[in-house]
């Protein structure tokens, strides 16, 4: 058997899903790739993008790839069989959905970035405390060298943690009401969302949070929320807003590409904020209420001031 040398960040199982409905006929089925910033868009077969040599490859060993390879197989399986007919899921076909669902969260070139990111803050805070102490630089090199395989490990480590978490939280499947209107995805398409801290920057969303929902587009007529909500769950069709209102999401969270089945675009999924009434509202609250606090501050400490 060869070395599995070129590997899927998101796999090709996945992104089948996605491919145009119009390809024609002798023409191997393709989806439309787009790059985020500028929004030109290719045709291109779910084999030739996303793929990168090596990229769980830790010291010569494929066990990353084969053990990807294996969840995807399995859950291949229970999506044409199940999801796509909406059928409900097994205890065991469960439990491998969730182990795919974990593995697109930890599997992405973005999730890697960050984590190097974090790493490289590190380094830099441990060389700084070298320094001032008059020790040699041991611990920041020690982190620099573990930088090359932290997103490999945390790929296979973190699966199974995940894995457990998704497995006792709540699952709907929301569906489009026709094939007229269609989900996109991108090359980082499970995220988590807390619509309680979508007004700050300060904390980001956690799994164990009570208002947090985990996020993935499966196909262009089906995508999956995992939330702690009691009465989220089972198969449920969303009007026409709302599906738009989850592309413009699976959209802001896209890192280079979003892929659609189509070359056509919707301006909705490029807005920053939703079209929904109350939403605005407590935005436009909120956004008042920071202006009126950093005014107060400022009118305080300026007075201070002169006083002193």
């Amino acid at each position: 058997m060869s070395e599995p040398k070129n590997q899927h960040i998101i796999p090709q199982c996945y992104l089948k899903q996605f491919v145009d409905p119009k390809t024609p006929a002798g023409y191997e089925p393709y989806v439309w790739i787009f790059d985020r910033d500028t929004k030109v868009g290719r045709k291109k077969a779910p084999k030739n993008i996303l793929a990168e040599t090596d990229f769980y490859t830790l010291k010569g060993d494929y066990v990353i790839e084969k053990t990807l390879a294996q969840i995807e197989s399995e859950y291949a399986v229970i999506f044409e069989n199940k999801i796509k007919n909406k059928i409900p899921l097994e205890p065991y076909e469960h439990l491998v959905f969730c182990a795919f669902v974990a593995a697109m969260l930890q599997r992405t070139l973005k999730q890697k970035e960050n984590i190097e990111h974090f790493i490289d803050q590190v380094v830099d805070h441990a060389k700084q405390m070298e320094i001032v102490h008059g020790v040699p630089h041991k611990t920041s090199i020690e982190w620099e060298k573990g930088k090359e395989d932290a997103h490999k490990l945390s790929v296979i480590q973190m699966i199974p943690e995940i894995t457990k978490i998704l497995s006792q939280m709540n699952v709907a499947f929301l569906c489009t009401k026709n094939k007229r209107i269609s989900f996109i995805t991108s090359d980082s398409p499970a995220f988590l969302f807390n619509s309680k801290l979508q007004f700050q920057r300060f904390m980001g969303p956690g799994l164990e949070q009570k208002h947090v929902e985990v996020r993935l587009p499966l196909s262009t007529e089906i995508s999956v929320c995992f939330s702690w909500i009691n009465n989220l769950r089972g198969y449920i069709k969303l009007d026409e807003d709302m599906v738009h209102d989850w592309n413009r999401m699976v959209y802001g969270h896209t890192h280079q590409y979003f892929i659609a089945n189509s070359q056509k675009l919707n301006r909705r999924w490029f807005r920053r904020l939703p079209l929904d009434p109350v939403f605005l509202w407590r935005y436009l609250r909120y956004e008042i209420q920071q202006r009126l606090g950093w005014f107060r501050n400022r009118k305080y400490y300026g007075k201070n001031k002169r006083t002193r």
